[in-house]
């Protein structure tokens, strides 16, 4: 898959690559276009971690209800999380390439 961007390529699993590679080029477009809606951007991620709102953006309600009621559980929590945010969007990202691979394998 040679139209895909070097900072797209990084977010995606290989294994995933390697069935988009199997693919033909509409199939391919279709993943990208699919992936770049759902994916999540990490800069964003990280800003949000201030208020607490990081993980309502990764789609995680309830701990996010938690962080807050919990003031980032005292602080501490709140300070992890500001190094673990980017893998947290990282795999994130990781299960939405899966997910939209296996979608556009079952519509094909």
């Amino acid at each position: 898959m040679n139209q895909l961007p070097t900072s797209l390529r990084k977010q995606i699993p290989d294994a995933v690559l390697r069935k988009l590679d199997d693919m033909d080029e509409a199939a391919q477009l279709g993943f990208v276009e699919e992936f770049s809606r759902n994916k999540k951007s990490s800069l964003l991620a990280f800003l949000l971690v201030g208020g607490g709102l990081h993980y309502a953006y990764l789609g995680r309600v309830w701990l996010t209800l938690f962080f807050i009621c919990t003031m980032g559980g005292f602080g501490i929590w709140w300070i992890i999380d500001l190094f673990r945010v980017f893998g947290m969007v990282r795999e994130r990202n990781r299960s939405v390439a899966i997910r939209v691979l296996r979608d556009i394998q079952v519509l094909r």
